[in-house]
């Protein structure tokens, strides 16, 4: 069975590092320009450049959006700007304009075109029409359920998200932003209504609803749905989520790896994780053909419930904790909705400690001027976000085989993509002394702060010769760097 792909979100270039490094396979970012999401922090053409080589030196795919509806002014613009990123070699542009698509075909034939889910496509029929335009690859509406993307055949290569918002209406179909304001979700800006307050209204009377966010939806979260995804027709997996933060972003790259590779559900531990970083409470969505997608209570992050307040006072509120809460946490009432940030945490007797326990009492300022006992929920678990911080560079494995013999020294690197061999006369007759294999060993490993770690290394250097060590560590260094420049392409 090939590989699925599993494509993460990027919304800065300090996002980057937190893809690649914990485990993504491609990452989806948007430049300055015609990205539906404008708000993101998004990539400057420089950042760009320098995200292109980044990814492809970890033999990470990496596409750009492209997807805003285009105005007949802007296409010019638009096929310029992707000019440049065909310049760069990056992998693919996800586009959702038809125009732009055959544009884009015509002009760069050879370029990977992935058709956005903005463009809202559901039928084999779109899918046959979006091939003859030139697309390669189609992400598909969030309403198909995976029993209908089951049945669709082999025409395109098949996208599908699998975590993160939904939205209330059809993909790519919501013109709410753009009809009350000047601001719409298909250029990029939209203002977000489906998470405001609602009453609903019917022949002129008001109706009692389960709450006031009529149209915000939960969150998408398959991972109890791994299994039957890896078994299916879809090419790639895709995570929502370029306005989340580095941390979430980390975090839910390094989930779904494990998920993916192992075929296993999450644990009852990375769920509370998942649950403290991001969500509005989980449905299966479309995917599974869940009917309840709604949360009519809140349309913002609910983290995890932790206890509940005992008492109130002007200055103090003094909570039962179910799970524990320290220092720096962030937290929110329940159903007020008011929340802060526990600068300050004491025990019962209201002396100062870092973390209060599952079970215990502890007291915080009331800083929220909270008036009533409500549920207390953690919306910001500090250490969990400082853990995610430390990530560790990821290293490439690469092999390393050296033989001399009077005058060559040849050098030769593999990453089991390239291999690259150099050779220089820089072996000497020994007068003095002779260098030792261990002695050229000893230099050849100083790979430094390179991306790359030794798998393998064979060294085969005849007797009787001398090798300077300015010369030994002079090839290595201009072969890593070759090495560097190749993967970057």
């Amino acid at each position: 069975m090939k590989k699925k792909e599993l494509l993460v979100p990027v919304g800065s270039l300090e996002h980057l590092d937190y893809a690649i490094f914990n485990g993504c396979d491609a990452v989806y970012l948007g430049g300055k320009r015609f990205g539906a999401r404008a708000y993101a922090s998004n990539f400057t053409d420089e950042e760009m450049i320098s995200a292109i080589k980044k990814c492809h030196l970890y033999g990470v795919k990496i596409y750009v959006t492209v997807n805003t509806m285009m105005f007949e002014r802007e296409r010019k613009s638009a096929l310029d700007y992707v000019g440049f990123l065909y310049k760069n070699k990056v992998d693919a542009v996800i586009v959702s304009d038809l125009g732009l698509i055959r544009d884009i075909h015509k002009l760069y034939p050879k370029m990977d075109i992935h058709v956005s889910t903005q463009a809202h496509t559901s039928t084999v029929e779109q899918i046959k029409f979006l091939k003859r335009l030139g697309a390669t690859r189609v992400v598909l509406d969030r309403e198909l359920s995976l029993n209908e993307i089951k049945k669709i055949p082999d025409l395109l290569e098949l996208e599908v998200f699998i975590h993160g918002a939904l939205c209330v209406s059809y993909s790519g179909e919501c013109l709410m932003s753009a009809l009350n304001e000047t601001r719409s979700g298909n250029r990029g800006t939209c203002a977000q209504y489906c998470r405001m307050k609602y009453k609903l209204q019917k022949d002129g009377k008001y109706i009692e609803t389960p709450g006031e966010y009529l149209l915000s939806t939960k969150e998408l979260n398959s991972t109890n749905s791994i299994k039957e995804l890896v078994n299916s027709n879809i090419t790639s997996f895709k995570i929502e989520g370029r306005m989340k933060s580095k941390e979430y972003v980390g975090f839910i790259t390094k989930l779904y790896r494990r998920l993916i590779d192992n075929l296993e559900q999450e644990t009852n531990e990375e769920e509370k994780q998942l649950k403290s970083l991001f969500h509005r409470e989980f449905t299966n969505g479309y995917l599974k053909e869940e009917k309840n997608i709604m949360n009519f209570k809140t349309a913002n992050h609910i983290g995890i419930p932790i206890g509940e307040v005992i008492k109130v006072t002007p200055k103090k509120i003094k909570i039962k904790l179910t799970e524990e809460l320290t220092q720096e946490d962030g937290i929110k009432f329940l159903p007020s909705d008011s929340g802060m940030i526990v600068n300050f945490l004491y025990n019962e007797e209201g002396k100062l400690i870092h973390k209060g326990k599952k079970g215990q009492i502890v007291l915080i300022d009331n800083k929220v001027e909270l008036k009533e006992c409500e549920k207390i929920r953690k919306t910001l678990d500090k250490e969990l976000v400082s853990d995610l911080q430390n990530i560790k560079e990821k290293k490439i494995p690469i092999s390393m085989y050296c033989t001399v013999s009077f005058p060559k020294f040849t050098l030769t690197v593999s990453d089991n993509k390239e291999e690259l061999r150099l050779t220089k006369d820089i072996a000497q007759k020994a007068i003095s002394r002779e260098t030792t294999e261990q002695e050229i060993k000893k230099q050849l490993i100083r790979l430094g702060d390179t991306p790359f770690l030794i798998e393998k290394l064979e060294i085969k250097c005849a007797k009787g010769l001398f090798i300077p060590v300015s010369k030994i560590n002079e090839i290595r260094r201009d072969l890593i760097n070759l090495l560097i420049e190749k993967r970057c392409e």
